[in-house]
């Protein structure tokens, strides 16, 4: 006897768009090396059966369907259907086949048999077996299983029979397993990434991984409630298309008759007594075991657990939930009020709200709304500021909005402009922001540490400088108003206020830029915050590490920089901060530090383990995580990976920006677009100027970098590159080294080398790893000669800065002294072919295109003049061109052809000419 046989695989999902960009028709589920299995299973000779065991919902139908049409060439294929009302009626599903068979001769099991060779035998095609493929074989009755049992062991057809866990294989189809003639394939619930895969191929174009994100969680990886979730939202028009990107436009679900039926079709098959506690459980998830054990009973509980609708809430406590959020929701909509009022007594009563557990709490607190239930205020502002946390910003102004004393009106204004401001509302949230005032009742510890967190989520929300700065004028007023401050009583208080007040200044001097005098400012905070008592010691503490470290990394100490916000984001601050933008304060800069330096991977899993930590909603940083990944590609050179990647992030901020990154966005899809050509770049610009000043400084001044150098790829006349020599400028005035190098850099890759010396220096000054390999780099286009491009190659490839590292390896084999040594033209073939490969260019083609410089024919047109003598302005004239147009075709050609200036330009050309005709 053979050893059975098994394999534990998830169902994959794959689909693709048509060239036309249209939506393609429905997909098949592709269950990649799943489904090969299976064929490769059924056409073995030693393999009479297979087995597919899976929850309802993961795809056995559409899987069977799609082997039916695999097969249907090869064997002849008979569907055969379980039902839940024929499984007391023996041979009840074979009833197609037994039409011409009397009343008695259907009791005949010999009869039964016959008539089904007879039919077998008129569809075989030649010799080989049929194939049947049996669907919700957990619903066949024993005659009907021993018949398809005995009909596959005398070799008349191969069996693939799908069923659910439990009750699972009926047993006469399993003895086929036990005799080591079947094969074994369990369907698992969909991954992520399999989601994401499913919702594209539904959809026919890029989904928002936020958008996938939740459909996949609301239907708990379950393949038809995700599909049907997906054409519910389409239809009701809460997903929409924007630009090419699809993305739900609301967080709220909208549940639909369909989705209704599809849910009750699935949980049908459990007793009344199953209902019931599903009920109970949906309503109060997650919720103590033993309790609902009491309440609904112990047998209707473990039916449920049987049929894999509930599970473990997996928080280490011994609670249950179901097993994906949609049950849940739809449930919970069809449960009469009245129902749910009596139950939410029943059960309240005997329960405990877990406070630290945020599932039991919002449920809870949710749940008593909806019944009219009185709930305390500490529970209504905790649960508020959890919903505004997870992006649940309807449920957490519905809750902030039931709050009545007045300790607690100052916490419920800030959850109400938060969850304002997450769901795209700037202006509401400011207006909420405007009618918070000092209250002196609260205490004055209170006032100081709620004066300044209403100052960071002012700078959150993208308030000016000059709003922050009225903040830290109220405060200071109100602390000279005080005489008991002046006291010996409350030490604390007296030291307080003043910091608090610098520590404002501060926020607003980030927006403004103002770097070099936030120092001292910042060394004097971080040495008396220590002063500082109570609750308000961390925050004081967290955010003057945050901001120096902001400072530093614009100062061009990164990696410094960074062990600051380390530091900071150690601390540990009270839950009720959450809500004032703290966590994404500390996050947000830390994400910009790695970034500076070059530590991309770092980058990308600081951003991913915040956010698994924090328990944020994936709604909430889809659009950073976009922009990090567009940022890094075009630091790397790869700005057609770049494209797509930020023009979905801009539709995932245009609804959710609480970083603040549109406008960098924007501005990197502009230059990127700018740079191909393409007709997108306009929309681009149109974005990028609407949205205005909405971050720091750090950022903002990047972003109009970015954009100078797009205005300059599109329009070629030099201002973008005067544009970025005055960003350059003014960062310098502020000591902002990596400003200056990052203004710099974009102003070289247009082909400026006006200022190469300064790019040097400001390189080498930086910290980093791409900072330091652009030093490199600056000193090779300075000096030139073939070792040093090389190094500088090997130095920009280490750092993954791809298309610099690839043009320094050609500019090795193309110096005047590459000659030297064989080895040295062998190792910087290696690395452009690496860098090539890496940029998207592997052909041999691509890298001789690396290595000889092409030029433009117009680019041609003004080099051939230049070399002949003829000045900006002369040449300007013959072309009937601007004179700022032939200024930047020029700096273009000088870094094409890897040279500082016009002394080397007939050189130059000549080599690229006579490179350019045997290549």
């Amino acid at each position: 006897m053979k050893e059975p046989r098994s394999h534990d695989n998830a169902a994959a999902v794959h689909g693709h768009v048509g060239e036309s960009g249209t939506r393609p028709p429905e997909p098949w589920l592709d269950y990649g090396h799943l489904l090969p299995g299976i064929t490769a299973a059924i056409r073995a000779d030693d393999c009479s059966a297979v087995f597919i065991v899976g929850d309802s919902g993961l795809g056995a139908s559409s899987l069977l369907a799609q082997l039916g049409s695999v097969f249907g060439g090869d064997l002849a294929v008979v569907p055969i259907h379980g039902s839940p009302s024929l499984t007391a009626v023996p041979y009840g599903v074979l009833a197609p086949f037994l039409a011409h068979l009397s009343l008695a001769d259907i009791s005949s099991r010999v009869a039964v048999l016959r008539s089904l060779w007879d039919h077998l035998e008129g569809i075989r095609a030649g010799t080989g077996p049929a194939l049947l493929l049996v669907d919700d074989a957990h619903y066949l009755d024993d005659a009907t299983c021993a018949m398809l049992t005995e009909l596959v062991q005398a070799g008349w057809a191969k069996i693939v029979a799908a069923c659910v866990p439990r009750p699972g294989v009926p047993g006469p189809l399993l003895r086929l397993w036990h005799e080591g003639t079947a094969e074994w394939f369990d369907l698992e619930p969909l991954t992520a990434e399999q989601g994401h895969e499913l919702c594209e191929a539904l959809l026919g174009g890029i989904v928002l991984n936020s958008t996938s994100h939740g459909f996949w969680t609301e239907a708990g990886g379950n393949t038809l409630l995700l599909k049907t979730l997906v054409r519910e939202a389409e239809s009701s028009g809460t997903l929409v298309q924007r630009h090419g990107v699809w993305l739900k436009t609301a967080a709220t679900p909208v549940h639909t008759v369909k989705l209704e039926a599809v849910v009750k079709l699935q949980l049908m098959r459990i007793s009344a007594a199953g209902r019931e506690a599903l009920s109970l459980i949906a309503l109060a998830e997650p919720v103590d075991e033993t309790l609902i054990h009491v309440v609904a009973g112990e047998a209707a509980v473990q039916e449920l657990v049987d049929q894999h609708l509930i599970k473990p809430a997996g928080n280490g406590l011994p609670t249950l939930r179901l097993v994906n959020p949609v049950y849940g929701e739809v449930l919970r909509s069809i449960v009469p009020a009245a129902q749910s009022l009596q139950l939410h007594r029943q059960l309240i009563s005997r329960m405990d709200v877990l406070e630290d557990n945020p599932d039991s709490l919002l449920r809870m607190v949710t749940w008593s709304l909806d019944c009219g239930a009185d709930v305390p205020d500490r529970l209504l502002i905790r649960a508020a500021v959890l919903s505004a946390k997870l992006l649940q910003s309807d449920t957490a102004l519905r809750m902030a909005a039931a709050v009545r004393d007045m300790q607690w009106q100052s916490v419920a204004q800030s959850v109400m402009a938060r969850s304002y401001f997450n769901l795209g509302r700037r202006d509401e949230a400011a207006a909420v922001l405007a009618q918070e005032t000092v209250d002196g009742d609260a205490g004055p510890s209170h006032v100081v540490s709620g004066s300044l967190l209403r100052a960071v989520t002012r700078a959150a929300v993208g308030q000016s400088a000059s709003l922050i700065r009225a903040e830290a004028e109220v405060l200071s007023e109100w602390g000279e108003q005080q005489p008991g401050l002046q006291g010996q009583r409350m030490p604390d208080a007296k030291a307080a206020v003043p910091l608090a007040v610098t520590l404002v200044g501060l926020l607003a001097g980030s927006v403004d830029g103002e770097y070099e005098r936030m120092g001292p400012e910042l060394e004097r905070v971080l040495l008396q915050s220590g002063t500082v008592e109570g609750s308000s010691a961390p925050l004081f503490r967290a955010l003057a590490l945050a901001l120096k470290s902001e400072m530093l990394c614009a100062l061009g100490f990164g990696r410094q920089a960074k062990l600051l916000v380390l530091e900071a984001a150690a601390l540990a601050q009270p839950q009720e901060n959450d809500v004032f933008f703290i966590p994404e304060f500390i996050s947000a800069r830390l994400v910009i530090c790695a970034l500076a330096v070059g530590d991309w991977a770092d980058a990308q899993k600081l951003l991913d383990r915040y956010y698994e930590s924090s328990g944020v909603s994936m709604a909430s940083f889809g659009g950073a995580a976009y922009v990090v990944a567009g940022y890094i590609a075009i630091r790397q050179g790869k700005s057609g990976d770049a494209l797509p990647l930020l023009t979905a992030g801009l539709e995932a901020l245009r609804d959710s920006d609480p970083q603040n990154l549109f406008g960098l966005c924007a501005s990197m899809a502009f230059y990127a677009a700018a740079g191909a050509g393409l007709p997108e770049a306009e929309r681009f610009r149109a974005d990028y100027k609407a949205w205005g000043q909405h971050s720091t400084h750090l950022l903002a001044a990047q972003a109009n970098s970015f954009f100078e150098a797009g205005l300059e790829l599109l329009n070629a006349d030099g201002s973008g590159v005067e544009a970025l020599h005055l960003n350059a400028d003014n960062a310098s005035k502020e000591n902002a080294t990596y400003l200056e190098l990052h203004a710099l850099e974009l102003a070289l890759g247009l082909g400026d080398t006006s200022r190469l010396d300064r790019f040097c220096e400001t390189a080498a000054a930086t910290e980093g790893e791409w900072a330091q390999a652009l030093a490199e780099y600056g000193l090779a286009l300075k000096f030139g000669g073939a070792d040093r491009y090389l190094s500088a190659g090997e130095k920009l490839q280490a750092a993954t800065v791809f298309h610099l590292a690839a043009k320094a390896y050609g500019l090795a084999l193309g110096a005047s002294d590459r000659g030297r040594t064989k080895e040295l033209s062998a190792v910087a073939r290696a690395g452009l072919a690496r860098c090539n490969e890496e940029l998207g260019q592997g052909s041999e083609e691509a890298q001789n295109e690396s290595v000889v410089p092409r030029l433009t024919k117009r680019e041609w047109d003004i080099v051939n003049l230049a070399v002949q003598g003829l000045s900006d302005r002369q040449i300007a004239d013959t072309l009937l061109i601007s004179v700022r147009t032939v200024e930047g075709h020029l700096y273009r050609c000088y870094s094409k052809l890897g040279i500082t200036g016009r002394d080397e330009l007939a050189g130059a050309a000549a080599v690229a000419q006579g490179e350019s005709s045997t290549s």
